[in-house]
């Protein structure tokens, strides 16, 4: 069977990476011989995966979040789909942590061989597509804002004290948000999610009984501008606990969701910045990537 392995050198940890040639080896033991490929600057994963992909059986994806990313976008512009390993090196690498992927490469990898295959949902915001979440507000610019040393070496901790750094001057997005049935809230938000995943960059956590990847639908969250120190208080301990209830949080499923901000907003998918913009439409594709998982998660 044919691999094809997109490597992305600079991403996470240096003690997370093994050599090529361990991994090719690795792989040729159990049936798969793969070309390497090596990413050199944003967007190669992407071109790489949608000028290559359809003559292999199987893509190995090792990176972050962010090569993921670029790896699913290139996928989805092609009809016929081969189904992805994820080798994650990355810093906070949430999207594995709801597949239940080790960041230790050689599990990952006895994980990929022994895995099953199983199709999930992907997002798309406007023409874009993403694997867990888009976002904007208070904890969205975190993921690029922390300096790559300090990812490194103090990995979720950085995510935290970059985030508590932003909250003093956190600016509200006035915005109407809609499903396929119409309104269904609106007011002043500091943060809003929406995504595919059980952790959002390694800060906020979803319980995993209350999470599906594969039933066509993304949670979204949206966090009010407090207008009091009461409020303020109960949205952190909302934000802390994991128990996304209360006055400052809007909470809810929808396989369409659209956005319309009364000033220009910047939005991250997948941790990677965006272009500002007023109006976004985000949809859920159910199914639409298949990827190699432990036997033992259960997605559905």
């Amino acid at each position: 069977m044919k691999a094809l392995m997109i490597i992305n050198p600079k991403a996470g940890k240096a003690k997370r990476r093994r050599s090529a040639d361990y991994l090719r080896r690795e792989f040729l033991l159990h049936g798969y011989d793969c070309d390497v490929t090596v990413t050199k600057k944003p967007r190669d994963a992407e071109i790489i995966a949608r000028s290559m992909a359809s003559e292999y059986q199987l893509i190995i994806c090792l990176g972050g979040d962010g090569t993921l990313n670029e790896t699913v976008n290139g996928l989805n512009a092609l009809k016929e789909r081969p189904p992805i390993a994820y080798l994650p090196t990355g810093t906070t690498n949430d999207f594995a942590g709801s597949l239940g992927l080790s960041t230790d490469i050689s599990k990952a990898m006895r994980d990929t061989f022994r895995g099953k295959k199983t199709k999930l949902d992907i997002g798309t915001m406007n023409d874009r597509c993403f694997v867990y979440v888009a976002s904007f507000g208070a904890f969205s610019d975190s993921s690029f804002r922390t300096p790559q040393i300090l990812k490194n070496r103090f990995g979720r901790l950085a995510y935290i004290a970059e985030s508590l750094k932003e909250l003093p001057s956190v600016k509200s997005h006035r915005m109407r948000v809609y499903d396929r049935n119409g309104e269904i809230c609106r007011g002043k938000y500091i943060f809003g999610a929406v995504s595919n995943s059980t952790t959002i960059g390694g800060m906020l956590h979803y319980k995993k009984n209350d999470i599906s990847l594969s039933d066509g639908k993304h949670e979204v969250l949206l966090v009010k501008k407090p207008s009091s120190l009461k409020m303020l208080k109960q949205t952190a301990k909302a934000l802390i606990t994991g128990n996304y209830r209360g006055e400052g949080i809007e909470m809810f499923h929808a396989s369409h969701v659209r956005f319309e901000s009364e000033d220009e907003t910047a939005w991250s998918l997948d941790g990677e910045r965006c272009e500002p913009v007023k109006i976004i439409d985000i949809d859920n594709f159910q199914k639409a990537i298949e990827f190699i998982v432990p036997k033992q998660i259960i997605t559905a």
